[in-house]
């Protein structure tokens, strides 16, 4: 019996719990809890948004600060939700 699996070996957004869409710059912990983080422009750090409930509020937060981070011309761009993008800050 053969069974196909992700090339990179990630877990799907279903297997996760995700309910069918993975965000940008989110990821589930083992326990349950959403985390957010970014990295900084033309960097490798990161910057630790936090722990959430939901994944959309987790994608909130990594929306708020992408725009606060490339500015609000870059709002939309790879926003998780593009067609409510969060004030410029």
């Amino acid at each position: 019996m053969s069974t196909s699996s992700p090339a990179s070996g990630a877990a799907s957004p279903e297997a996760e719990g995700g309910g069918g869409r993975k965000y940008k710059g989110v990821r589930r912990r083992k326990w349950g809890k959403w985390v957010s983080e970014i990295r900084l422009p033309n960097s490798r750090e990161r910057i630790w948004l936090g722990s959430y409930d939901a994944p959309e509020k987790a994608a909130r937060a990594f929306d708020a600060a992408f725009v606060c981070l490339r500015g609000p011309g870059a709002a939309g761009a790879d926003l998780n939700f593009p067609d409510s993008p969060p004030p410029p800050c």
